[in-house]
């Protein structure tokens, strides 16, 4: 399966990035999408792969990985060959459940822990979006179930309304269960509408109607 790497297009308007010379630019944007890069923004890579790939030096190599290192951009682990970019979720964000879930898989087969402790910062931040987006989703695809009428009676029964259960079933299901233009989400919410409307209506009758005393 392809894996795809997203760069921002204000990577390149950056301060820092715009600061750095072509040598600088190009292994920085290596960094960023090279094919052993992970979601996490922690990966392990040799030297000398980084060498063979780039055609440099891997004298050339430690150099620019210390550069980096100097400029807090990534932390480089000699012992296990793991780097960790610091900047990674500011140009491949995301909020998906499944890449969250991806991430925290990663995480868990980092040789060196220290590492996670350098970009644990990037995920706290967009923590409380992830769990909002979710609960929009969960909302979004949530679907109107529509009562039989057995249960409508039933409830109806409940607010003394057996007699009106019918009527509402009809005029219900003749309009698709929908409350003016929108589908309906609740339908024991129109029901205690019904309720109230009708005891409305039953005021104004009785108002109507009330007979008149002569004295």
């Amino acid at each position: 399966m392809a894996i795809f790497r997203k760069i921002h297009t204000s990577f390149w308007s950056d301060p820092f990035i715009q600061d750095l010379d072509n040598d600088h630019r190009l292994f920085y944007l290596y960094l960023l999408t090279n094919e052993k890069t992970k979601q996490c923004g922690i990966y392990e890579i040799s030297k000398k792969q980084i060498s063979f790939e780039l055609g440099y030096s891997i004298d050339r190599v430690s150099k620019l990985l210390a550069y980096f290192i100097k400029n807090d951009k990534i932390l480089y682990s000699e012992a296990t060959k793991e780097v960790a970019l610091k900047n990674w979720m500011k140009y491949n964000a995301s909020t998906s459940p499944k890449v969250v879930s991806c991430i925290k898989s990663e995480l868990c087969s980092v040789k060196d822990r220290v590492l996670i402790e350098y970009v644990n910062g990037m995920y706290t931040a967009s923590q409380e979006e992830q769990e909002e987006e979710e609960e929009q989703e969960q909302e979004k695809h949530k679907r109107f179930v529509k009562p039989n009428r057995d249960d409508v009676r039933a409830y109806m029964i409940e607010l003394n309304m057996a007699d009106l259960s019918q009527r509402f079933v009809d005029y219900y299901e003749s309009n698709g269960w929908r409350v003016g233009r929108n589908a309906m989400k609740e339908w024991k919410a129109a029901v205690r509408t019904w309720k109230q409307q009708n005891n409305e209506k039953t005021k104004t009758t009785e108002s109507f109607y009330k007979p008149l005393k002569f004295d």
